[in-house]
């Protein structure tokens, strides 16, 4: 079935948007600026945003359809996507990024000083490294509402990753996160500054739900983890290793670890705080349902100031006194 991608200004101001694009199977790729049509290409596999200004652009799926976004071939590292120098305020809206193939590859890629970029309703999958990856220069990329899974598998042990995230002022928030078959679910890691990861879902990993660290180029600081399920990964909950400066002011509150098979929270580096450790009680885990039943500690527990508005599935948010830790409202 042919799906499309829509790439329209939302703000009224003139932009300016230069996008090589390759093929997309028999697919069509749709450019649209406030309201006009700029014509339809042949899309290819990727798509590459790295003008010296590209700013207020929206892409996303049209109604009723459901864009797939695959690697190429043919390049040392085929991803998906690379967005990078120059590009801001770019929305990606209920897109699909998947299949990146290579040795240092990724579904989606962030670099050079790209900033206020989000990611709303996506899901990456399948790529042989890391789902997600972001350059320390990148700045306040918000990930929202967002399924990322199985990705890894290809690289050196344990160095792939669902998520694998640098820069500053990004938010993690509202995302299922689970399934990394040769490294942590989310690795925030060397060098990362007033970075906020709420409400997920965080399951399955083959190392740590959260990986929090240092080299010797860069630390974490300022991390908050809070109103999150992270449950039955492979290692610990969350965790930290500081290869370089150990970090400041990082903080973990307000979650609930279990499962987790060599511990729930630990590390030095960051705080943790109101944390609990207890069986999440999700519907079936099994089955992949990581819905929490009634009685679960997640309920009620987060603090409301870190809280969206509406779950994953559209629920809103808080059902009770409270809104619950996790994706899920229940």
């Amino acid at each position: 079935m042919a799906v499309a991608l829509e790439v329209m200004s939302q703000f009224g101001r003139r932009s300016s948007l230069a996008c090589p694009v390759h093929s997309y199977n028999q697919d069509r790729f749709r450019l649209r600026r406030q309201g006009t049509d700029w014509g339809r290409l042949n899309r290819q596999d990727a798509v590459n945003f790295f003008p010296s200004h590209l700013h207020d652009i929206l892409c996303r799926d049209l109604p009723g359809e459901r864009a797939v976004l695959q690697a190429g071939t043919g390049q040392t590292n085929n991803m998906p996507l690379e967005i990078g120098n120059g590009a801001a305020f770019v929305r990606f809206q209920g897109l699909v990024f998947e299949g990146a193939t290579g040795s240092s590859t990724t579904n989606v890629y962030a670099w050079g000083n790209a900033h206020d970029l989000e990611f709303s309703a996506c899901e990456l999958r399948g790529s042989q490294r890391q789902g997600f990856f972001s350059e320390p220069s990148t700045s306040a990329i918000q990930i929202i509402g967002c399924s990322i899974h199985d990705n890894g598998g290809s690289g050196p042990s344990q160095l792939d990753h669902n998520i694998y995230i640098q820069g500053h002022e990004h938010l993690l928030a509202n995302c299922r996160i689970v399934n990394a078959p040769n490294g942590s679910n989310v690795q925030i890691y060397p060098s990362s500054d007033r970075m906020i990861v709420t409400q997920n879902t965080i399951v399955g990993a083959r190392l740590d739900g959260i990986i929090v660290g240092s080299d010797g180029g860069g630390t974490t600081n300022n991390l908050t983890i809070v109103n999150n399920v992270i449950a039955y990964n492979n290692r610990y909950g969350i965790s930290t290793y500081w290869g370089g400066t150990i970090g400041t002011g990082n903080l973990a509150t307000k979650n609930v670890g279990y499962g987790n098979t060599s511990g729930q929270f630990v590390g030095n580096g960051i705080t943790y705080s109101l944390n609990t450790v207890a069986d999440p009680r999700f519907v079936d885990r099994a089955q992949g349902n990581l819905h929490v039943q009634l009685g679960s500690p997640a309920v009620d527990m987060g603090k409301i100031e870190y809280s969206l508005p509406d779950d994953l599935d559209g629920a809103g948010r808080p059902q009770g006194t409270g809104p619950d830790a996790g994706t899920y409202e229940r």
